[in-house]
């Protein structure tokens, strides 16, 4: 089988622009939080069914997987998160979120169009007979955040055999800091593993006139917080990452009542599994303080996603691709950063790579980060998206004949 120019994946991404930004402006309209998915599910669905590509619906509560059959090469899986945020939009475009205080701020919607137009490009090359393997279309819900048992989408996907006979998998997200055009990813570690964890310090409530006769626990929940601050500092190997931050401390009514109880949340950031138990021990060895002091504390560490690593074979090969398509001077080594992705579960079960696309107008004298009400991205960056997809997808089923 001749192998396939990736100039020709990207020049029938552009012919797709339209219809690829017009899905995302369409999701971007109608956005829905984690496991509620049901609108986006059923505009896949019946892009899907439209162009012949065999689909299962409800795959974790509201996903879709699509199957792509081409020639008896490798099978390759490609993925797209669908869930927004609960984020009141304040951008003033065409194409507002039509959902009061639900937004798409990290790009679910382009991702999830993204993949819609790589599916278009796969499915013509098989039904003309040119794609070497066949290409799993995993449109997965809920990254954003976990259901009641603690499982996400990504999670779930994994569990009901979505990934089985896979033999790569790449997701792909938009990077707000990274001008179009350009692309990166990893080998090794990419993202955090994400952990949360609640505090709650008890002392002894009474008139803040006669603090003596209380136990403050605002004052111990102070010396909590100079405790947990000091551990990444000194605990954590200088050559090594970890991330503690406490981000909501509520406690009190009044300003002249001592409260009973003081609650802190935060989260906990890691790459290596050895440093994840670490901070999580002196988390709590912190919290003993209070205990010290002579009120009472109780600290509850929820895990959250554990750290995406990409695969060194995936990952060499997405680049390989992705230079092919867009040149090696628009193919980056990304940085690791301290975010979490739900997409570390399914590099866990086969071999992936995580790709970050370049969605930065050069024009613009700033950035609009993700997960803010004003995020914005250049939607000239659609079709590069969905032929990187494509291609990565491509160089892997090639090079593993």
């Amino acid at each position: 089988m001749t192998s396939i120019p990736k100039s020709e994946l990207l020049e029938r991404a552009n012919q797709l622009h339209e219809k690829i930004r017009d899905w995302r402006r369409t999701i971007h309209l109608n956005p829905e939080l984690t496991f509620d998915e049901y609108k986006t599910a059923g505009l896949v669905n019946a892009m899907l069914t439209d162009l012949g590509i065999e689909a299962e619906t409800e795959v974790a509560k509201t996903g879709v997987v699509g199957k792509i059959a081409g020639g008896a090469g490798p099978i390759v899986g490609l993925r797209a998160d669908m869930d927004a945020l609960p984020i009141i939009e304040e951008n003033d475009t065409v194409f507002n979120s039509q959902t009061h205080g639900i937004m798409h701020a990290c790009g679910h919607d382009a991702h999830t169009a993204m993949l819609m137009g790589a599916a278009t490009i796969l499915k013509e090359l098989a039904d003309a007979g040119r794609l070497p393997g066949s290409v799993r279309l995993l449109f997965q819900p809920s990254e954003e955040a976990q259901d009641d048992e603690g499982k996400s989408g990504g999670l779930r996907m994994v569990e009901e055999g979505a990934l089985e006979g896979l033999d790569a998998v790449f997701g792909i997200h938009v990077a707000s800091n990274r001008e179009t055009g350009h692309v990166a990813t990893k080998a090794g570690p990419h993202l955090a593993a994400t952990d949360k964890f609640t505090i709650v310090i008890r002392g002894s409530g009474g008139h803040a006139a006669s603090p003596h006769k209380s136990l403050d626990p605002i004052l111990l929940s102070s010396h909590v917080v100079s405790a947990v601050h000091h551990i990444v500092s000194r605990r954590v190997d200088p050559l090594d990452s970890g991330v503690i931050t406490i981000g909501a401390i509520n406690g009190g009514t009044a300003h002249n009542v001592i409260p009973d109880t003081v609650t802190l949340e935060g989260t906990i950031r890691s790459y290596q599994p050895e440093t994840r138990k670490l901070l999580e021990a002196e988390l709590r060895k912190a919290c003993a303080i209070v205990d010290a002091l002579g009120g009472q504390c109780e600290v509850d560490v929820v895990h959250g996603y554990p750290t995406t690593v990409g695969d060194p074979e995936a990952a060499t090969t997405a680049v390989a691709g992705l230079a092919d398509l867009l040149g090696e001077d628009h193919v980056h080594e990304a940085l690791p950063i301290m975010a979490g992705e739900d997409f570390s579960y399914m590099a866990q079960a086969v071999p992936g790579a995580f790709i970050n696309l370049g969605v930065r107008d050069p024009k613009w004298d700033r950035e609009y980060p993700v997960h803010t009400s004003t995020f914005r991205m250049d939607e000239d960056a659609l079709p590069i998206g969905a032929a990187a997809l494509a291609a990565a997808a491509i160089e892997w089923m090639e090079s593993h004949q």
